[in-house]
């Protein structure tokens, strides 16, 4: 009896991770799908507070966008998260995720990774919450000349929340 319990609960989850949130299917298919200019990674569950990441690939030495930019995302929240990939041709991007209040995580860590022609990679990792967006300290690894002024900038509304940051890439 126990184990029909047990094999009752895993493949109502089985069946839960293929549920669709928002313009997101949750399964390992969808892996290598491209996407134009915007991610969505808002959880499967209901979310009080949405938070969205925009801004632009630019050249850290003259300020000017990058066209042609792929950008790889991963949370690194739990197993079923998928690693999804932006290809940019027009040098910006959107990153969407939610928080509820139920959930006590204070933030979501999102691991990146940014191939541009002509650039050094970049591969660093972001730290999304429901105040904002916080960079980590390998992207000032990454560009040194990167100044507290290109850090992310928050706006907090009611229900939303909105950061601006751009990707300040370096020459290889």
């Amino acid at each position: 009896m126990e184990r029909r319990n047990f094999v009752k609960k895993m493949s109502a989850l089985a069946t839960g991770s293929l549920l669709l949130s928002g313009s997101n299917l949750y399964s390992f298919e969808t892996e290598n799908e491209i996407k134009n200019n915007s991610i969505d990674l808002s959880p499967l569950t209901f979310t009080d507070r949405e938070m969205i990441l925009k801004g632009n690939f630019i050249d850290a030495a003259t300020l000017e966008p990058i066209s042609s930019v792929i950008m790889k995302v991963k949370p690194l929240k739990n197993r079923l998260a998928y690693k999804q990939t932006i290809e940019s041709k027009d040098g910006s991007y959107e990153i969407k995720t939610g928080f509820s209040i139920a959930n006590k995580k204070v933030t979501e860590r999102v691991a990146i990774e940014i191939i541009a022609t002509g650039y050094k990679p970049l591969v660093s990792e972001l730290y999304l919450s429901r105040f904002g967006c916080n960079v980590h300290c390998s992207i000032w690894k990454y560009n040194p000349n990167l100044k507290i002024d290109d850090s992310p900038k928050n706006y907090l509304k009611e229900n939303h929340t909105l950061s601006i940051f751009d990707f300040h890439l370096v020459k290889a």
